[in-house]
């Protein structure tokens, strides 16, 4: 990809008209991108619903490509202008984070591509678009800091705590289907983002709270003896799952090919064949792997006989855990669904919906033993969901104590927010 290119030259010419076409170009891009990923985007499809010709779309963009670059690049900035408006508007860091919540949800303003795909640009591109990311995610950090020192927020892990916040916000668009079902609407997420995110759902904020961590021994497929076959074929194809989970996290499904799975394991396709079968019998099989990780780390916690409140912090811990394990990280929400036959999307659907209806009686069950004060629980789904999505994108490696420390600060700042203890 050439960085300066003609479609970044008609970027900053001084027309109104030319930038006001190229922003609703963005715009419809940016919601197709979080709906569909890059692969099920077709340039066609986004200039028919804008009716724009094909000919005046290349004026704007070279190819899609280019076009992910733009509306990344675009969010990256957006995101930035709107942090630097928070802080600029006077008040504490507590004023800054809910300014901030409220003006990249404001449904009237562009809707924010999540980078949920970042790692199919080239390097140039890449390193653009995560600079001024990295950026945001360093102000906010340091927003938090002070804030911290001043005494307006509690002492917690910056960094962490500025990706999640981050990470949530970029969710919201991505979840829209579920928010759409759950019937809660975007000034209804943002009052409860910004309520959630300062007071916490915790009805007694001092109390601690630490359940045993889930242990996923259980849930890996050990290779057995020499003469085990059985265990030897099931630990492979876990292992293949595992990497083809990880590659369609980050890549996507379409353009992520057989060959890049059997390199990641060191097989052949005719290996990937052998243990699963082709892409798309991979990807299904990912999405069952998915909902049985999620199912069992529910009842691993459940098991442990503690509060609801203890459930679901143990559940929000291993959820951030397992999205940092190599060896069990699950897709991510929603990644490669347009890609699934009709038949698979009616079973991820109905999996998805079983998860949920199991958190809601789970927080609904907090509720009554009081121990989850009176917040919008259907919002809280959401956050649960895009909390930890962050870390489904690689942008973080980090050894086994730090994969804990940020599995606890992402469940500590739903249960306790940000203002002081």
């Amino acid at each position: 990809m050439r960085l300066v290119s003609k479609s970044a030259a008609a970027a900053r010419r001084p027309d109104g008209a030319a930038k006001s076409r190229r922003e609703q170009l963005l715009d419809q891009a940016a919601r197709e991108l979080n709906s569909k990923g890059i692969s099920m985007t077709s340039l066609t499809d986004v200039a028919d619903k804008l009716g724009f010709s094909r000919a005046s779309l290349y004026y704007y963009v070279e190819d899609r490509e280019d076009l992910m670059f733009q509306v990344y690049l675009r969010s990256a900035e957006i995101m930035a202008r709107r942090l630097g408006e928070a802080a600029h508007s006077g008040g504490g860091a507590l004023r800054v984070v809910g300014d901030f919540i409220s003006r990249t949800l404001d449904p009237a303003e562009p809707e924010l591509a999540a980078l949920s795909e970042i790692g199919l640009l080239d390097q140039a591109a890449r390193e653009t678009v995560l600079g001024i990311f990295e950026a945001v995610v360093a102000r906010l950090a340091s927003l938090l800091e002070t804030g911290a020192k001043a005494g307006d927020i509690r002492f917690c892990d910056y960094e962490i705590v500025a990706r999640t916040i981050i990470s949530i916000i970029h969710s919201i668009p991505l979840n829209s289907p579920l928010a759409l079902a759950l019937r809660v609407t975007r000034g209804e997420i943002i009052a409860a983002a910004k309520d959630i995110l300062a007071n916490g759902f915790d009805s007694d904020r001092t109390r601690e709270v630490n359940p045993p961590p889930i242990d996923f021994a259980p849930l890996l497929t050990q290779p057995g003896g020499l003469f085990d076959r059985g265990a030897q074929f099931d630990a492979k194809r876990e292992k293949i799952l595992a990497a083809a989970s990880q590659l369609f996290n980050r890549r996507g499904v379409d353009t992520t090919s057989l060959d890049d799975i059997a390199s990641a394991v060191g097989a052949t396709k005719r290996t990937l064949y052998h243990y699963v079968g082709d892409k798309q019998t991979i990807l299904s099989a990912c999405y069952a792997r998915t909902d049985r990780i999620f199912s069992f780390i529910r009842e691993q916690a459940e098991a442990q006989g503690g509060s609801a409140l203890e459930t679901l912090i143990a559940v929000l811990r291993a959820n951030a855990i397992s999205h940092q394990r190599d060896d069990i990280e699950p897709l991510r929400s929603s990644t490669g669904y347009d890609s699934l036959s009709e038949a698979e999307k009616v079973l991820a659907t109905e999996r998805g919906r079983v998860l949920v209806q199991a958190y809601r009686a789970l927080c609904r069950e907090a509720h009554i033993e009081r121990s989850m004060r009176d917040v919008n629980r259907d919002c809280l789904l959401l956050f649960m969901r895009g909390a930890g999505s962050w870390l489904a994108k690689g942008l973080v490696r980090a050894d086994d104590q730090r994969k804990a420390k940020i599995a606890a600060e992402i469940a500590d700042l739903l249960r306790l927010g940000l203002n002081p203890l």
